[in-house]
């Protein structure tokens, strides 16, 4: 059976340095702080960051829809549109015969709280408001800089915003009636429809069935007129002379980042925010919202701490990058993305859940690895230390890979290293007899052997590995080909760790390898570091990668034991209790205004 998400190796990249993409997101006006002066009340739901797009941003996107905000499976997946309404709207583009050329946006980057409301509508629409600005220059890049010919207004914030944008170029448009707008200076092309919102509170699903039936007799009239207006992807049948069925279809895996969990974007909404907006918990194919019928305990509150955190000038923690917006890691190359999922043939990784890993199977197996492929100096194998790594889908985002990263640093390396985990599961609740025996598997060990054997073919300057761990230390002798040292150090936290981590640096220090800096200390730091932004992908905030661990799972009080349906990510309480950032003067002026 084909999956309809697609390939599960393919993946969004993010922006390309050269699209101006990144640098445009990065222009995100202060929405915290623009919140707090016009409304005298944080507006914005702004603890797990932003989130800009989803789909193509290569200028192939035919279909731009147009949402009013985010929620928590956005939040978590950094993408726009990935919960429910997502999946009702990614139907609709295939009824339309389209999967693959379209952009989602939102009228607001940050959740709001609450409704859209009449208090939010000048941040939202006024032409002074620095929002409406910035989502205006968002519009015309992605349709009249792009190839847009259909723009599709979801829900009544979303009209609003059309409508303005019109208006910006010297059009007039109705929110009520967009396909009847005039559109000024905007390319005669372009069509615009609004559809009422999926979740509409006081919408029936006879209502909305009708109204997106409505949507689709016009664009086919629009389509009769001139059939080459609004071609169909290759491969995707269009019958818009058919009923239109009012359900779900799931976010193709090529519209997130390489290792977001899978249970993101499967056809419904998979998390729910929680502690005071601090919170976002995920559930399993076999848990519920807010987990209700479940008895759950937080075995920490991971408060965390702001030791090792830095950024660069205008930064803000619970943002993206904004002095640098184009460093992160777009994945895997494609020769080695099927692999690290156990989907290239003769190299499955084995069935888990048969092996007594007790994690729900519809997390998935994405956090594999963290770093680059190329030009590499050092490797690194290394055991699971916390559930961090499933939220960022790379391996080893907690503080245990702080810390790695730290003596790293020390070894000269802060680009020209690999980390793979040693099994893509979550391992933490099993006893190390259980994990050894995952190790022992044959499929691990051959998929290890295999990716080993892809990564040093094309990195002949890597001379020596790290096993970090018992059960990195216990596989490695099993996957390493002669003349590659093996170097074992303890887990971090464990007993006598340090020690062998400064052992591991003095035998580095007595190798000749390519470093990145000159001069490494070769000593270890005490303190741990942050993971730099070129190991996360497009959209990672600030804070994700410092602060020490910041995932949790829970204990479910009927088993006694940890759930294998629930994880939560926490902000740190620093960030949680930082204030606005000051307003640019530009930004007052607009306040005073509005």
């Amino acid at each position: 059976m084909v999956d309809e998400r697609g390939d599960p190796w393919e993946h969004d990249p993010g922006p390309t340095s050269a699209s101006g993409w990144a640098a445009l997101f990065a222009e995100t006006p202060n929405y915290r702080g623009l919140g707090l002066a016009v409304l005298h009340r944080e507006a914005f739901r702004w603890h797990h960051g932003p989130m800009f797009f989803r789909g193509r941003l290569d200028g192939s996107a035919r279909v731009v829809l147009v949402g009013q905000e985010g929620a928590q499976d956005e939040s978590l997946s950094h993408r726009s549109f990935t919960g429910g309404t997502g999946a009702r709207m990614q139907h609709f583009l295939r009824h339309l015969g389209m999967d693959r050329s379209y952009l989602f946006l939102n009228s607001f980057v940050y959740p709001i709280f609450g409704q859209y409301t009449d208090d939010l509508r000048p941040l939202a629409q006024d032409p002074a408001s620095p929002i409406a600005q910035h989502r205006n220059r968002i519009l015309d890049k992605a349709i009249v800089d792009g190839d847009g010919r259909l723009v599709v207004a979801v829900g009544r914030a979303a009209k609003e915003s059309i409508a303005t944008w019109v208006k910006a170029h010297g059009g007039n448009a109705d929110p009520d009636h967009l396909d009847n707008a005039t559109l000024g200076s905007l390319p005669t092309w372009v069509r615009l429809v609004g559809v009422v919102h999926p979740g509409s509170v006081s919408g029936s699903t006879s209502a909305i069935k009708a109204d997106f039936q409505r949507a689709c007799n016009r664009i086919k009239s629009w389509l009769d007129a001139d059939p080459g207006w609004l071609p169909a992807d290759p491969g995707v049948p269009r019958n818009l002379d058919a009923a239109y069925q009012y359900k779900s279809a799931a976010i193709p895996y090529r519209d997130f980042p390489f290792g977001t969990c899978p249970r993101l974007g499967r056809g419904g909404t998979s998390s729910n925010r929680t502690d005071d907006q601090r919170g976002i918990r995920l559930f399993s194919a076999h848990g519920t919202y807010n987990a209700a019928g479940a008895h759950l305990t937080d075995p920490t509150t991971a408060t965390g701490s702001h030791t090792g955190y830095t950024d660069d000038p205008g930064d803000l923690p619970y943002e993206p990058p904004r002095a640098q917006p184009t460093g992160f890691d777009p994945g895997p190359p494609a020769n080695l993305a099927r692999l690290l999922l156990g989907l290239e043939p003769g190299f499955a990784w084995p069935d888990f859940a048969a092996l007594a890993v007790t994690s729900d199977t519809s997390f998935g197996v994405g956090a594999i690895y963290r770093g680059r492929f190329n030009n590499l100096s050092l490797l690194v194998l290394a055991d699971q230390a916390s559930d961090d790594d499933l939220f960022t889908g790379r391996a080893l985002s907690g503080d245990a890979g702080q810390h790695l990263g730290q003596l790293l640093q020390a070894a000269g390396l802060i680009r020209s290293y690999l980390v793979v985990r040693t099994l893509p599961v979550d391992t933490l609740d099993l006893t190390q007899t259980r994990r050894n025996a995952l190790v022992d598997q044959p499929r691990v060990q051959a998929l290890h052997s295999e990716l080993l054997r892809r990564v040093l073919a094309q990195n002949p300057d890597v001379k020596a590995l790290l096993a970090v761990g018992r059960g990195a230390q216990r596989l490695a002798p099993h996957i390493t080909p002669p003349g590659l040292q093996v170097i074992g150090l303890g887990a971090f936290g464990a007993s006598g760790a340090a020690a062998s981590w400064q052992a591991a640096l003095d035998q580095l220090a007595t190798r000749n390898y390519p470093k990145d800096l000159a001069n490494p200390s070769f000593q270890l730091p005490t303190a741990r570091g942050q993971l730099p932004r070129i190991d996360l992908p497009y959209g990672t905030l600030r804070w994700v990668g410092t602060s020490g661990d910041r995932a949790v799972r829970p204990t479910d009080l009927d088993l006694g034991k940890p759930s294998p349906d629930y994880l939560k990510l926490f902000a740190p309480n620093w960030v949680a209790q930082l204030t606005p950032a000051p307003l640019t003067p530009a930004e007052q002026t607009a306040a005073d205004k509005l």
